[in-house]
């Protein structure tokens, strides 16, 4: 296995979470970012600390022409999620609308100046969605939806016989549709020599997802792809939540943990068993995937002052995934269904609290107050409900007009879908009452909505 220096995984409120064991040498940053955007050393290059992912760090670049951004990322899954990241937005941008960075340069690797993976990309203009949320119009936010759903559509057109990640290999051929060549400057000598030989075009590999290299996840000998159905990946993600529930029984001696492992081994063996009636094998047929951006929420879209798309961001564990899990409401218009406008004078005045949210925009990453207008900030959250609950059947008209068949395969796959949800919580505490109740229902035939459960 390849090494994880500079990474550890330490116990955190909510499980593992990922620890910096060396910080990045901002000096270094320089260096890489002068020798990759070939400015001289007499040439101003401002380095300074942007912001903090969950495995990243970015750092501001600015010069004479202008800024970006080089993110240094920790080795959770080392070379793969970097690799997979920067072939994955190679195709986006070659294949659609939608607005993401130039990467300019990167090295998957850890045989370089700064000792860890790194990305050097475009910084894009505009202020995250979240942030100018409040300030827009309605016909805005409308258009936003709909350029939303074009960009959805357009991803719907290239669809790929496994459920996978892209990667960067020479000479390879795409599953769907003609694309030209994709070449990007790599800063491995390997790659750099292939690079002189072979045009590179992305492939689907394994899975670069957060719960196959979570905590220990990375070291445990289970198939990680690229996977020909479902029923398989499921599988997988099922014996990694076993394996984990087991660690627990041999090793804690807390009563509760205990309890909750106890809970989660009998709901995880429970759907193993569930398994093949829901994903049933066939064999003469090929099970189709899309790419799936499955955290587009208002924090990864960028907008300018007038609710235009400037960018869309993260791309990072973006896999191919089955049309019946990708062919979803996007991230940013979930949530509870509020049918009823409220009314504003029926609110409290605003008891001064100040509702913050955390922003990493074009003037860096801050703490950013919004204005409640003197009203109770409640209003705010019940009129969100209600905008997004008008917005789903606007993103979902239009998916009917660009892509009939997207609008059917999340219809169709709706059971699906909430199955794969179990299998996401079934080891979460706080849901796995409610699992319990749904798996239940589901064998009695009584099917309800697992996650729009979740969200009530």
């Amino acid at each position: 296995m390849a090494k994880q220096d500079g990474l550890e995984w330490r116990p955190g409120t909510f499980g593992m979470e990922p620890r910096w064991t060396a910080e990045p040498n901002i000096a270094k940053v320089e260096i890489v970012a002068r020798k990759h955007l070939k400015i001289e050393q007499i040439a101003y290059c401002g380095v300074t600390y942007y912001a903090q992912g969950a495995f990243n760090k970015l750092y501001k670049i600015e010069t004479e022409a202008g800024c970006s951004l080089m993110r240094v990322t920790l080795p959770v899954d080392p070379s793969n999620k970097t690799n997979s990241e920067v072939a994955t937005i190679l195709f986006v941008g070659q294949n659609t609308d939608i607005p993401i960075p130039r990467i300019f340069a990167f090295d998957d690797s850890r045989e370089n100046e700064l000792g860890f993976e790194w990305m050097l990309m475009e910084m894009l203009p505009g202020v995250t969605l979240r942030t100018r949320w409040r300030k827009l119009s309605r016909d805005a936010k409308r258009d936003l939806v709909k350029e939303v759903a074009k960009y959805e559509a357009q991803l719907f057109r290239y669809k790929f016989p496994v459920i996978g990640n892209m990667f960067l290999k020479p000479g390879a051929q795409l599953t769907s549709y003609d694309s030209a060549y994709i070449a990007v400057l790599a800063d491995t000598q390997p790659a750099q020599e292939e690079n002189q030989q072979l045009p590179v075009l992305p492939v689907l590999g394994q899975l670069v997802s957060m719960v196959f290299f979570w905590g220990h996840h990375i070291t445990q000998d289970v198939p990680r792809g690229p996977f020909t159905n479902s029923e398989d990946w499921i599988r997988a993600r099922l014996t990694l939540v076993l394996t984990d529930q087991e660690r627990i029984l041999k090793t804690s001696d807390d009563e509760d943990d205990m309890e909750e492992a106890e809970d989660a081994k009998t709901l995880a063996t429970k759907l193993l068993e569930l398994l093949p009636s829901i994903f049933p094998s066939d064999t003469c047929s090929i099970e189709l995937s899309m790419l799936c951006h499955n955290d587009l929420s208002m924090q990864n879209i960028l907008v300018d002052s007038d609710g235009r798309i400037t960018g869309v961001v993260d791309w990072e564990c973006v896999s191919a995934l089955p049309l019946w899990r990708a062919c979803g409401m996007p991230t940013f218009l979930q949530g509870r269904d509020r049918i009823e406008e409220p009314k504003r004078d029926q609110y409290s005045p605003d008891n001064d609290d100040e509702d913050t949210i955390d922003v990493d925009d074009t003037i860096g990453p801050t703490k950013k107050v919004l204005d409640n207008e003197g009203v109770d900030s409640l209003y705010w959250e019940h009129l969100l409900e209600y905008e997004l609950t008008v917005l789903r059947e606007v993103f979902q008209k239009e998916m009917g007009i660009l892509a009939p068949r997207w609008f059917e395969e999340s219809e169709k796959g709706a059971v699906k879908a909430d199955f794969e949800e179990a299998v996401q919580n079934c080891d979460n505490s706080w849901r796995t009452k409610r699992v319990r109740s749904w798996l239940d229902a589901l064998e009695k035939g009584n099917v309800w909505d697992l996650r729009r459960s979740f969200l009530e």
